[in-house]
């Protein structure tokens, strides 16, 4: 039935978990027609638990687009003058020496234009919004030449906070009604070791930052304050059952800690731009601890929720766990976000 039709796979290769959401475009639908999931106990276990879990699931393409984050990672959203896009990929190299740290010989730069900054009434804006990203190179080739090695095709290597992005941005497409028109939104996934902001106008990205604060750490502290091994603490934090108080005592600090983070990228931005965040929409693993939508609410003082990656995706039943699925939905948003890059 969906033979000839456009399948890529989102490939998030996370610290701990490594997910994977093929996605097929058939006409206007988008169908998940792939998906599992694997843990994995450090980076140099990564090749055999990807090797096995494209074992496991019967994906239709090898094709693959994944993503990099950390501190080898850079992202900056400068002001420069207006320059059509050709003159822009030349005049980067010099402009990212100001805000790139590292040898750029050994930086893959990439940049976008964003938008026209305001100018005085009356006049013609001289200036414009660009993205830039530096990532070390070696990083990057490091992670094409592991998937190579492995049998699959990379298209293309993104960054996680651009990749949350990209799938709120196809939610909002197949189920509208999340966002007003011209409203500012903060997303923000919380992933077992960081926390990704991206804050979006009209689905363009204003800001994007890592907050190395994440699941693992409630985890931790769940372990500490109740005496518990690692599996026992994960499990509390999915359901505390009748120690729900005490379990949130272990880890309002970090809850506080996040939050104000979070908080802090807020305010940074809106003494950047004429404009407020008007809502946060919470993902990730970490968004699934009970009680933390209520807690966000409270401390940013703006409407926050919980959104799922997967609404208004078509599933394909033959082929995937629609249960399992459904379970993990709101650890997705990578990677439904890496493989709406390419279809």
């Amino acid at each position: 039935m969906l033979k000839g039709r456009k399948s890529v796979i989102g490939l998030d290769l996370g610290s701990s978990c490594i997910k994977a959401v093929e996605i097929t475009r058939d006409k206007y639908d988008y169908i998940i027609t792939g998906y599992g999931q694997i843990e994995v106990q450090n980076e140099a276990a990564r090749p055999d638990a990807i090797r096995q879990l494209f074992d496991q699931c019967r994906f239709k393409t090898k094709k693959v687009v994944t993503a990099v984050s950390g501190k080898s990672v850079i992202v900056r959203y400068i002001n420069m003058v207006q320059m059509s896009e050709a003159n822009l990929q030349d005049a980067i190299r010099f402009e990212a020496d100001k805000y790139i740290h590292f040898d750029l010989d050994e930086v893959e730069l990439q940049c976008q234009k964003l938008m026209d900054l305001p100018a005085s009434e009356g006049e013609e804006s001289t200036e414009m919004k660009v993205l830039l990203v530096g990532v070390k190179k070696s990083l990057v080739e490091d992670q094409a030449q592991m998937l190579i090695d492995l049998g699959v095709h990379p298209l293309a290597i993104d960054v996680d906070a651009f990749a949350v992005g990209n799938a709120f941005e196809l939610n909002e497409m197949l189920a509208p009604g999340l966002v007003d028109d011209g409203r500012i939104l903060g997303l923000v996934d919380i992933g077992a070791s960081k926390t990704s902001i991206n804050i979006l106008r009209n689905d363009v990205s204003l800001f994007a930052r890592e907050i190395y604060i994440g699941g693992d750490d409630f985890t931790n502290a769940i372990m500490r304050r109740m005496g518990v091994d690692l599996y026992e603490a994960e499990a509390m934090k999915r359901d505390p059952k009748d120690q729900a108080e005490e379990i949130r005592e272990a880890v309002l600090s970090l809850i506080e800690d996040l939050g104000n983070e979070i908080n802090l990228s807020f305010d940074f931005f809106e003494n950047q731009y004429d404009g407020v965040v008007d809502q946060v929409y919470l993902s990730g693993g970490g968004s699934m601890f009970p009680g933390l939508e209520e807690e966000f609410d409270t401390l940013f003082e703006k409407k926050t929720r919980i959104w799922n990656p997967i609404e208004g995706l078509k599933i394909r039943s033959e082929n995937v766990d629609i249960e399992t699925l459904n379970q993990s939905a709101l650890q997705l948003a990578v990677s439904v976000g890496l493989a709406a890059r390419a279809i």
